[in-house]
């Protein structure tokens, strides 16, 4: 079957604004601004109303989302689950390191309360007990950003989980 400037040698018009890649090679028909088709599926396409797929995203675009969603959704994916289990762990030596805190200022409070004051191992037991003081609420510090970021990740989950999956549905068309 041979082309001639966008007509079909039975004489159906492939595309309004097809060409002739008669010059190129002969075998492939130009179809609208991008499809290059073999001329018995350019027929096949005139007859059916054109070829056209149900997405309003033109191939080449679809080819385009397609390699930077299944290169940057797992990715993306594998960042979150890093930061997690980052959170995680940051938590618990958070609660480690609070329990620690709170134990050893009750123990040098006890130890300060049995010996006698003005002694310098008293004013030792009073200087641990204010150190594991600042310790205890540096860790509520820290404690508290890690619940922020958490928060904070959260939020961009949201946001991007819809894109992620609006994405997979129009890929999937």
């Amino acid at each position: 079957m041979e082309v001639k400037h966008g007509t079909l040698a039975t004489g159906i018009k492939v595309a309004e604004d097809g060409g002739d890649l008669g010059d190129i090679d002969a075998g492939w028909v130009f179809l609208g601004k991008s499809d290059i088709v073999p001329p018995d599926l350019a027929a096949a396409a005139a007859v059916h109303g054109g070829l056209r797929s149900s997405s309003a995203i033109p191939t080449w675009a679809r080819w385009v989302l397609g390699g930077v969603g299944f290169t940057v959704v797992p990715f993306y994916n594998r960042v979150r689950n890093v930061e997690e289990e980052a959170v995680g762990y940051v938590e618990t030596a958070v609660e480690v390191v609070e329990h620690i805190a709170e134990v050893t200022e009750k123990l040098a409070a006890n130890v300060a309360g049995q010996l006698p004051q003005d002694g310098s191992l008293w004013k030792a037991a009073e200087e641990i007990e204010y150190i594991a003081d600042i310790v205890d609420k540096d860790a509520e510090k820290v404690e508290a950003i890690a619940k922020k970021i958490d928060n904070f990740s959260d939020k961009i989950d949201a946001e991007v989980e819809p894109v992620i999956e609006e994405l997979e549905k129009e890929l999937n068309q």
